[in-house]
């Protein structure tokens, strides 16, 4: 291999494992919240869920 194909190799090996250990570092840090409210239900129940699909004219 030459010279400039082994560079571009370890550039986009330390782009890839980089952004992962920086993702699992930031996940580290700050995990997921667990406080938030779970889908719909939080607001009032049934009523804020409309009971027939709403139709998009698309």
């Amino acid at each position: 291999m030459s010279g400039e194909a082994i560079a571009l190799l370890v550039v986009s090996l330390v782009v890839v494992w980089g952004g992962l250990a920086v993702s699992i570092a930031a996940l580290v840090r700050r995990p997921e919240r667990t406080d938030w409210p779970q889908g719909w239900q939080h607001e009032g129940g049934q009523e804020d869920r409309p009971d027939e699909p709403v139709e998009h004219d698309t």
